[in-house]
């Protein structure tokens, strides 16, 4: 091995945090079809081990410099990882949140998505907000507190857990600014959201969950207000709307609803709705990346893969009896059609073409 090259990478890292993902789905699904909480128990523990694995390769990139398939791995990581973490809470097998909410909350991460690609083709740019920053972070925090809700028998533990959520930020802002004389902004957002819980929960329990998805699914939205209101103002000004943007978006809202839809109302195998959130979040970096250079790919392609899988989804809907053969032949349609992005992208994210501008 050269001498100074590190034993372990950024890059190697993220890739070691997919791994483990359906593990984690698998441990949710069996704590929830056999009632054992040793399973769930496992699943939290897994959930913990894999949300930490994101600051550890933020910490070797940071130490290491960046790279553009690092830029392109990390976000694709952590949204795999939401999904995988909430899509079996909205399951019919698992009914801890409302399903609509699970699909509202991936339509944004979509829209945004496509929003991004046609801003990145026309060399638009917006300044990430600060939510926008605390959403992830929020998403997943909000994965382990779920989990508690069916785990946790002692009550007053979970409200002790919400009373220091709700006390905790606003002391560690006095700490902090105390010793680095830093305002640390988000505490209050962080507290609110706590004592929001708290409040519903103490009416009714039972209620907890489903305000706490409520709650995220709120903040998903309004990290993207700049993106959806200040970014599509800019966009229609230009007047050079095109097919292409229109299948995107478009794509955008159908394709998260049906397969949420088809997750609750159907049997359809549950891989199938893993696999296609999978591979379609992943791929939205990737058209950014290459709106980036002005080489997306076209219409016509785009919407045959996106468009196609969405009228499979709906015809699994609509004939409940064949969903089973129509959501793998919309899964195979996906697979290999982001597998040939991944293809004809590759010296886009192998180092081989840098962006000027590296986006967080």
């Amino acid at each position: 091995m050269p001498r100074g090259r590190p034993l372990i990478t950024a890059n190697q890292v993220t890739l070691a945090r997919l791994i483990p993902m359906p593990l984690l789905v698998w441990l949710i699904y069996e704590g929830y079809r056999t009632g054992n909480n040793t399973y769930l128990w496992s699943a939290l523990i897994a959930g913990t081990v894999i949300g930490c694995t994101d600051w550890v390769d933020g910490v070797l990139a940071r130490k290491q410099g960046p790279t553009v398939l690092g830029g392109l791995l990390d976000p694709m990581a952590d949204k795999v990882f939401i999904a995988f973490a909430y899509t079996p809470f909205a399951d019919i097998a698992v009914p801890l949140v409302p399903w609509w909410a699970c699909a509202l909350m991936f339509t944004r991460e979509f829209f945004v998505t496509a929003l991004r690609s046609a801003y990145e083709q026309r060399n638009l740019s917006l300044k990430t907000s600060y939510i926008a920053k605390a959403k992830t972070w929020t998403q997943m925090q909000g994965i382990g507190i779920l989990l508690l809700f069916p785990l946790v028998e002692n009550k007053n533990w979970l409200i002790g857990l919400m009373a220091t959520g709700a006390i905790g930020p606003i002391v560690g802002m006095g700490v902090l600014w105390l010793w680095k004389r830093k305002f640390w902004r988000g505490a209050f957002a962080m507290s609110a959201s706590f004592l929001a819980l708290l409040l519903v929960f103490l009416y009714d329990e039972s209620y907890g969950p489903r305000a706490m998805m409520v709650g995220i699914l709120a903040i998903t939205w309004i990290s993207g207000i700049d993106y959806i209101i200040a970014g599509w103002r800019q966009l229609r000004g230009r007047g050079d709307f095109t097919r292409a943007d229109g299948v995107r978006l478009l794509g955008s809202f159908s394709l998260p609803i049906l397969l949420f839809a088809v997750l609750h109302y159907t049997d359809a195998p549950r891989w199938t709705i893993f696999t296609i959130l999978a591979f379609e979040l992943s791929v939205g970096g990737l058209d950014n990346l290459l709106s980036h250079h002005k080489t997306a790919t076209l219409a016509l392609a785009w919407g045959g893969r996106v468009l196609g899988v969405s009228i499979l989804l709906l015809g699994a809907l609509l004939l409940p009896s064949e969903a089973a053969p129509l959501t793998i032949v919309a899964t195979a349609i996906s697979v290999f059609g982001v597998c040939a992005e991944f293809y004809r992208g590759r010296s886009y994210y192998l180092d081989e073409k840098i962006r000027d501008e590296p986006k967080t």
